[in-house]
């Protein structure tokens, strides 16, 4: 499959390890993000070592986001991490045509569902796209796309966390993030309630693991049509997988 972006990026701000690399090994399985108050550094409660949030954004959690008709005869899942580029130049390449061809027509329907990678630019990109109203989401969605070059620093990243620490990169990648997120209409106080909720990270943990156990999920994008994982995720390869399946 075109995209294996790293999924794993061990010793990750975001995943309070001492040390940073990047890898390209691929590991599925999710891991505790720790947004502890010694990593996280501010708006956390020392007493119980749990982060506090102001929030006035309602996440809307715990249900997939459905493009087309709810009820078409095919269902379509892309799993997808909002810092993969191949993932940005599927939405941009075949999603349009897709949608035009299959979920306008009520065909078929494309479940979303993001799968996190192991950086905080991407776990916190994706946060935001669930702490928008739900009408919000695939314009959201589509803004960190078009602009990963812009957010997902890597190296600057890197450099930060090894000259001042986890507290300051964790800060700077979401500072990069909720900058973006401004285009969106998200505001830079909501930013900050939506990336201490604990909840919204959670719930993409339970998605990832999900997408791990029951379709072996191992890079981005992944599609599975009527079932079945693709290995290509071309326009070609979409039109004989629903093709196929509206035949059944």
């Amino acid at each position: 499959m075109a995209g294996k972006t790293p999924i794993l990026m061990a010793g990750i701000i975001v995943l309070g390890v001492g040390a940073y690399w990047l890898t390209q090994k691929q590991e599925p399985a999710p891991q505790v993000i720790d947004l502890s108050p010694e990593s996280a550094g501010e708006g956390a409660d020392a007493g119980t070592g749990t982060i506090v949030s102001e929030n006035t954004v309602g996440p809307f959690l715990d249900y997939d986001i459905v493009i087309g008709d709810k009820d078409a005869p095919v269902e379509i899942i892309e799993y997808a991490a909002i810092s993969c580029s191949h993932c940005a130049t599927f939405h941009s390449d075949v999603y349009p045509l897709l949608k035009e061809k299959y979920l306008d027509t009520g065909k078929a329907r494309l479940v979303y569902r993001n799968f996190i990678f192991d950086n905080p630019f991407d776990v916190f990109a994706a946060s935001l796209t669930r702490c928008v109203a739900e009408e919000n989401f695939l314009p959201t969605l589509e803004t960190y796309f078009d602009s990963q070059h812009q957010w997902n620093k890597l190296s600057d990243l890197k450099r930060i966390f090894e000259a001042d620490g986890k507290a300051a990169a964790i800060k700077f990648a979401q500072g990069e993030v909720a900058g973006v997120g401004v285009t969106a209409g998200i505001s830079a106080e909501d930013a900050r309630a939506c990336f201490n909720n604990k909840a919204v990270v959670s719930y993409l943990l339970k998605v990832r693991q999900e997408a791990v156990v029951k379709y072996d999920v191992q890079s981005t994008p992944t599609i599975i049509v009527g079932g079945k994982k693709l290995d290509r995720h071309d326009m070609a390869a979409l039109e004989r997988a629903i093709e196929g399946a509206t035949k059944k």
